[in-house]
């Protein structure tokens, strides 16, 4: 591969406070109406009226265009991670862009990332496709997001958008259609498996096949025929730090669009592995200046790492602005589940330096840390300096964008869980779309969790690794969080224990799809209620109070159960056949697609 340029700390957000690197983003962002008025005065002097009438025209017929869609994804950010809620780390460029436009205060992502992702791409529950629980995809292991429905991507490119995925896939490539040029992108840089060194891009730990990881860089596209090309492996990357490889790739994409495409509309989809763990990241980030005030050091490194996104973003958008592309532009900005509070290690508990506080609990719990996330939607014809506390769920993203961008929607090949948003977006309205909405339903875990107005009901022991509390960012001298649950060994066992137990029962008896399962008599003890409305942070537990509600909560969750599928996503460990030493040391898919 050609020598990748370094995009480290912009210039742009340099300065010492967020409210500068507001500023000085807002002072350079005059809108192109105004742009064009100062142009054509200097302009009818010296040309014909025809010329101006061309110039307008081009102008008018430019604004008809679909906008631009720049969707970011961020791996494991904590509540407390972000500008905007956070009192410690400061995300200058992403805060700008955020009160640039509509803060979501309520946004729910799902606990965990292969489950978000799925979400996001489909509409769809995750327990409707087989990607329930809090049990990721692993590498080499079959069991990816089905195939049997038009993802998102595909959508808009029926509908003419170019479209490139950038950085972590992690829905599975067991087969070549299940890979990312074949769900809908034109092209796919980054990897495959779940997660990997930033700089050595090797996978390791629980992404190996019989203790073998695999070199996971590489740049898929589809070629001028629609023929998909996945052998194209970065092996000149070894040692390039993810963000840069990936800013520099989005903005060769945005540059060649502006040349090669510029009368379509784009889709960029960054999925950041950022700051998902092992917390790496070069000290030029570390050393940021607006984050010196934070003393503990694992805190510190963390911050380093999300502000490595935080410019990377700004890169990319100042790309956008050179193209002229930006002004055209809706930024969707998303965490795929809570902060990690603990490295993925099985053999010692290592602190991230992530923090969901004030929210209850941790990633992979259905505690409101698991998946009440950052988000915000900023950019073209998107009201400024709003914040909606109405619940939006990641399946909303699919059918908003649909009507928001007036996609065909009898392409869909499938019925939608998520809601159409896009009044709330415009602020015509300020309820939600949801009557309500399911966390999750897990019948391996025996958990389930359902949102309903104020209420929340959860089924079940909330957090499987047992992080049931609230846990402040890290202080001076910590190297722990206190009471932070089982050690991840302790945890893998269990979760292990439980599975084994599941795929046992399913020798004797069918999966049940009745909560009957999870709540037998006499466990009234299983069922916590909360009104969110005065009690977000989940303090107290009403179930006792309100049976009446806890009924009909249950009731729903009884009624969607039914359409429940059995989990496909065990925790097995990847199969022989899918090993790097069958592939040049390498991820690669391993079946054919007619055995998928």
């Amino acid at each position: 591969m050609s020598e990748v340029r370094r995009r480290g700390v912009p210039a742009e957000v340099s300065s010492s406070s967020e409210n500068a690197a507001v500023e000085e983003k807002e002072k350079k962002s005059s809108s192109r109406c105004s742009k064009l008025n100062r142009f054509l005065i200097g302009l009818v002097a010296v040309v014909s009226i025809t010329a101006i009438v061309l110039i307008c025209w081009h102008f008018l017929r430019k604004r008809d265009k679909k906008p631009h869609v720049l969707l970011l994804i961020a791996d494991d950010l904590g509540w407390a991670d972000v500008g905007w809620h956070s009192s410690d780390i400061s995300t200058p460029y992403l805060t700008g862009l955020a009160k640039d436009g509509i803060i979501l205060r309520q946004f729910y992502s799902q606990p965990i990332c292969t489950a978000s992702r799925a979400a996001l791409f489909t509409g769809r529950y995750p327990f409707k496709l087989g990607l329930q629980g809090s049990r990721p995809i692993l590498a080499g292991a079959p069991g990816s997001l089905p195939l049997d429905m038009k993802l998102l991507p595909e959508l808009m490119k029926k509908d003419g958008y170019k479209t490139h995925l950038v950085g972590k896939w992690h829905l599975g490539f067991e087969t070549l259609r299940h890979t990312p040029v074949m769900r809908g992108f034109d092209t796919f840089t980054g990897f495959y498996n779940g997660m990997q060194d930033y700089y050595t891009h090797m996978t390791s730990g629980f992404d190996t096949v019989n203790g073998t990881g695999g070199y996971d860089m590489r740049r898929d596209y589809l070629d001028s025929d629609g023929n998909p090309h996945i052998d194209n492996i970065l092996w000149g990357a070894n040692n390039t730090y993810n963000n840069y490889l990936f800013t520099e790739e989005a903005i060769n994409i945005i540059e060649d669009h502006s040349v090669r495409h510029e009368e379509e509309p784009l889709l960029l989809v960054m999925s950041y592995p950022n700051p998902h763990s092992p917390i790496q990241v070069p000290d030029e980030f570390v050393n940021f200046q607006d984050n010196s005030n934070i003393e503990n050091s694992f805190r510190k490194t963390y911050a380093g790492l999300v502000y490595a996104m935080d410019c990377s973003v700004a890169n990319i958008t100042m790309a956008l602005k050179e193209k002229d592309m930006f002004d055209d532009t809706i930024v969707i900005f998303i965490s795929d589940n809570g902060g990690s509070l603990t490295s993925v290690n099985q053999s010692v508990v290592q602190p991230t330096g992530s923090s969901n506080y004030p929210l209850r609990g941790d990633k992979g719990t259905l505690w409101e840390a698991g998946s009440r996330v950052p988000a915000f939607i900023s950019g073209r014809n998107v009201p400024k300096g709003q914040t909606i506390d109405a619940m939006v769920h990641i399946t909303d993203i699919y059918p908003t964008l649909i009507s928001y961008l007036d996609l065909d929607n009898d392409y869909v090949s499938h019925d939608l869980d998520g809601s159409d948003q896009s009044k709330l977006l415009k602020m015509e309205s300020d309820e939600t779309a949801h009557e309500y909405f399911i966390y999750d339903i897990d019948p391996v875990y025996e958990q389930a969790a359902i949102r309903y107005g104020k209420w929340k009901l959860i089924l079940g022991a909330p957090a499987a690794n047992e992080v049931d509390g609230w846990y402040q960012p890290l202080k001076k001298g910590q190297t722990a969080y206190q009471d932070s649950g089982l050690p991840m060994k302790l945890y893998v066992e269990k979760a292990y224990a439980m599975i084994g137990a599941y795929k046992a029962s399913l020798e004797s008896n069918p999966m049940c799809k009745s909560v009957a399962c999870f709540y037998p008599e006499g466990t009234e003890d299983k069922v916590k209620l909360f009104d969110l409305s005065v009690d977000q942070y989940e303090f107290n537990n009403v179930a006792s109070q309100h049976p009446d509600t806890v009924r009909r909560l249950l009731d729903i969750l009884d009624k969607e159960m039914l359409e429940m599928v059995p989990p496909v996503n065990l925790l097995d460990g990847g199969v022989a056949e899918a090993s790097p030493n069958h592939f040049n040391g390498t991820w690669m898919p391993w079946m054919d697609a007619s055995d998928s």
